[in-house]
């Protein structure tokens, strides 16, 4: 799958079913090449009206459950 494609899609939290972001990068190991970590935009409150630091959440390979046609469900996250 193409990165571009799997930005496209919401990653959603499999346990409540909340909206998290959308993946804007990727953390790749340097020994395997094997991506370890998707990097979450959170989306913005107040419809982007305080445009600050956009926070960014990191989301483990291992708390990825499945990665589907439309969206990404992901373990709950603390």
């Amino acid at each position: 799958m193409r990165f571009s494609l799997l930005q496209q899609k919401e990653v959603i939290e499999a346990g409540n079913g909340r909206f998290i972001g959308f993946v804007v990068d990727a953390e790749v190991s340097k020994e395997t090449g094997y991506v370890t970590a998707f990097l979450i935009a959170e989306p913005r409150k107040y419809l982007g009206f305080f445009k600050g630091e956009e926070s960014v959440r990191k989301v483990y390979m291992k708390d990825v459950l499945v990665v589907g046609k439309d969206v990404i469900l992901v373990k709950a996250l603390s």
